[in-house]
């Protein structure tokens, strides 16, 4: 049965998942769903990796006027396919993806944008026979990407009023969060009052107005770049954060649970056990201030699925290696603004598990970049999340799964070794623990514990008593990712233990497992030890 499954990791293209019969966790009944909120001009958000491009090509498919000949081809199997909306194939789609874009200097990535205007409008052009070869010469000749789309859209009002545009941008912050973290003040001058970004959506926000576009929806991973246009793009509707539209991307328990029953041969106790490890490594995603329920990372979920229907084993890296890079900016967030200020907020997590904050719905350039910002930003990016909220006005943040976890506790090793002014390898930390595993002896991995410890001063984030040195202890482990490492597990007894190592759920070898109990003296009860 699992032979004749086959999952859509890595597709983001709605037609080729139906044409090569890929399993399709379907969300199509949210089509319906934003219709009949009327909200028109919407802004959704979610981090990384969260099929936000699959369900812009699932709206890019069913709204095309073009492809009303395969509407059955295509939707029947599915909610919106037998109850389909007033408003489908009815739009011409014009559409922009702002990924992939070189943003190595400002010029480059101004350059890029333009560029990629040219393109997506000549795409629309020749996909729906529009204009002749003056026309097109008269709008792709302007030297600007807010002058291309005015001219575009003033001939297009001219001869096409008839045929309503329903405009969709994936990854619309991609380049310019690239340029944020290089330098803040470069992305403010590339998304300010004269900048070509805040341009380019005035034009847009003038053919909405116009009746030109008639709808429009906008994915992205943080509000900062479309906040920061503030009244040049003051019509949209940001339903990143409501209730009725938490589930629109990511999958519920449940739709895991179902993925799981196609391809696990074995009984319901692996079941229960794989789907344990999964919610601990892909799931934990609030973006909802009360929701009782947690969203797993969709693509994090189908890179397992693809190999374990295979396989019936775990792959040798929970992380994707495919995308690892995208979490591995996470040295590059920290360094947006105040980089002490940010690696404080990292510690606090790090030691109490959570944070506070109040959520901002849109950010102000006119302040200072600060803590309350970091954090926001970091949840934006799912790098943190919403854990419950406190007095109705501060939401508690936490870090989500063990995926994002590893990253930060791998960072502060890194931080911590800088601060310590030690520059050996990490080869000579996973050694160590590597030594750990196989053969049980912990000699050489608390040598390098406590030369840690004793190259760094008290002013280096680290107050020298049990909480903190365990700290250390933990931010190696994490850097070896050797071990499953958690702190204060609870035993059967209601007591709990400050450090429990085990086996990692996709290592198939068996080694040495630990329990760490930690105690700190001060040094006038050294007679103790």
């Amino acid at each position: 049965m699992a032979s004749q499954v086959f999952f859509p990791y890595g597709v983001s293209n709605f037609a080729e998942i139906v044409r090569e019969e890929f399993v399709y966790v379907d969300k199509t009944h949210f089509i319906e769903k934003l219709e009949k909120s009327k909200e028109k001009r919407v802004v959704f958000l979610r981090p990384r990796r969260f099929g936000k491009s699959l369900f812009v090509s699932l709206l890019e498919h069913y709204y095309d006027i073009n492809r009303k000949n395969d509407f059955q081809k295509l939707f029947s199997q599915y909610y919106i396919g037998k109850n389909p909306t007033p408003l489908a194939n009815s739009y011409r789609i014009l559409f922009f993806n702002f990924s992939a874009m070189d943003t190595s200097s400002l010029q480059i990535a101004y350059e890029e944008f333009l560029q990629t205007i040219i393109l997506h409008v000549k795409s629309f052009c020749f996909k729906y026979n529009l204009f002749n070869q003056e026309i097109r010469k008269e709008i792709f000749t302007q030297r600007s990407p807010d002058l291309i789309m005015k001219t575009f859209f003033e001939f297009y009002a001219l001869e096409y009023t008839q045929y309503k545009i329903y405009l969709l941008v994936d990854e619309y912050d991609h380049f310019t969060n690239e340029i944020l973290f290089r330098s803040l003040d470069e992305f403010k001058r590339t998304v300010s009052l004269n900048g070509y970004v805040r341009k380019f959506y005035e034009v847009i926000k003038n053919a909405t107005q116009q009746g030109i576009v008639d709808r429009f929806f906008i994915t992205g991973v943080s509000p900062i770049t479309l906040d920061s246009l503030t009244s040049g793009f003051n019509i949209v509707s940001h339903l990143t954060l409501h209730k009725d539209f938490e589930t629109m991307m990511g999958f519920e328990e449940k739709e895991v649970v179902q993925l799981l029953q196609m391809i696990i041969v074995d009984d319901k106790t692996t079941l229960n056990k794989v789907l344990q490890d999964l919610k601990d490594y892909y799931n934990g995603y609030r973006f909802y201030p009360f929701s009782q329920n947690s969203l797993y990372n969709s693509d994090m979920v189908l890179y397992f699925l693809k190999h374990f229907k295979d396989e019936q084993t775990y792959p040798f890296q929970m992380l994707d290696p495919n995308i690892a890079p995208d979490y591995g900016k996470i040295k590059q967030m920290f360094q947006v603004a105040n980089w002490l200020d940010n690696v404080a907020v990292l510690q606090e997590v790090l030691e109490n598990g959570y944070t506070q904050s109040e959520i901002i719905y849109q950010f102000n350039f006119d302040k200072p970049f600060g803590r309350k910002e970091f954090i926001n930003f970091l949840f934006y990016l799912g790098n943190l999340t919403i854990q419950g909220t406190h007095l109705n006005k501060l939401v508690r943040f936490k870090i989500p799964n063990s995926v994002i976890a590893e990253l930060y506790w791998q960072y502060y090793a890194e931080i911590l070794q800088e601060k310590a002014n030690l520059h050996y390898p990490n080869d000579d930390v996973q050694q160590a623990v590597a030594q750990m595993a196989l053969s049980g002896d912990t000699e050489k991995f608390f040598a390098l514990v406590e030369k840690l410890l004793q190259n760094l001063s008290n002013r280096d984030f680290i107050r020298f008593d049990e909480k903190h040195i365990k700290m250390v202890i933990i931010a190696y482990l994490m850097q070896a990712n050797i071990f499953d490492v958690r702190s204060e597990t609870e035993t059967m007894g209601g007591g709990y233990l400050d450090l429990r190592l085990f086996i990692k759920p996709n290592n198939p070898f068996q080694h040495h497992q630990f329990v760490l109990e930690i105690k700190y003296l001060k040094k006038e009860d050294e007679y103790k030890l």
